[in-house]
């Protein structure tokens, strides 16, 4: 309260009131105290309720240190995962740039499975029917219906069940990485044909 009084003492120097003025002057001057003090109060307010918790957990974490460690720590590592967490378009491109390395070898040297995978998910994706779901810490990349006219029926009649939603996982991303196409992609140039 006492910054609200030195601002009005503030402003009564700043803006004196000559004793030529008439009252629509003075109503004026009155008018533009009253709106800087509708400005300047909830935000000293604010500004002392934030410099209060931050002295209170400041002193709450002086008494129980391990344990403000510990959400300290749990707090940093979910920022971290929702900071990396992987979006459809990095896995547009990750899924592309898969395909062109194996665009890049002979159909004679590349792995079966990786084509397979790679051509599936390019597949989905030139169809439209690749969808993304992010659950904060990582995010799902599944497939959708396969005609576009049925979307709009699909949240009431055509929503496939609890369990059909694992069968239409393409792949799981954690940490800017997606499980299923980099484990896909791991002998991508060996051919295991050629040692039967």
């Amino acid at each position: 309260m006492w910054r609200s009084n030195k601002l009005a003492s503030f402003l009564r120097s700043s803006f004196p009131c000559r004793s030529t003025a008439t009252n629509s002057g003075q109503k004026k001057s009155g008018r533009l105290k009253r709106m800087i003090l509708w400005f300047y109060n909830p935000l000293v307010m604010a500004a002392k309720d934030y410099r209060d918790v931050f002295l209170e957990t400041g002193k709450k974490m002086a008494k129980k240190p391990i344990k403000s460690s510990i959400y300290l720590s749990l707090f940093g590592t979910v920022s971290y995962f929702w900071y990396n967490n992987p979006t459809l378009d990095h896995y547009r491109d990750v899924s592309l740039a898969s395909h062109h390395k194996l665009l890049m070898l002979s159909w004679r040297v590349r792995n079966k499975t990786s084509d397979n995978f790679v051509d599936s998910v390019r597949m989905l994706d030139r169809e439209g029917r690749l969808a993304y779901r992010s659950f904060l810490l990582f995010s799902v990349v599944y497939s959708a219906h396969e005609n576009s006219e049925l979307r709009e029926f699909s949240k009431t009649f055509l929503a496939p069940r609890w369990l059909e939603y694992l069968d239409r996982v393409v792949d799981v991303g954690v940490l800017g990485r997606w499980h299923y196409l980099e484990n896909a992609m791991l002998d991508y140039d060996v051919n295991e044909d050629e040692w039967k």
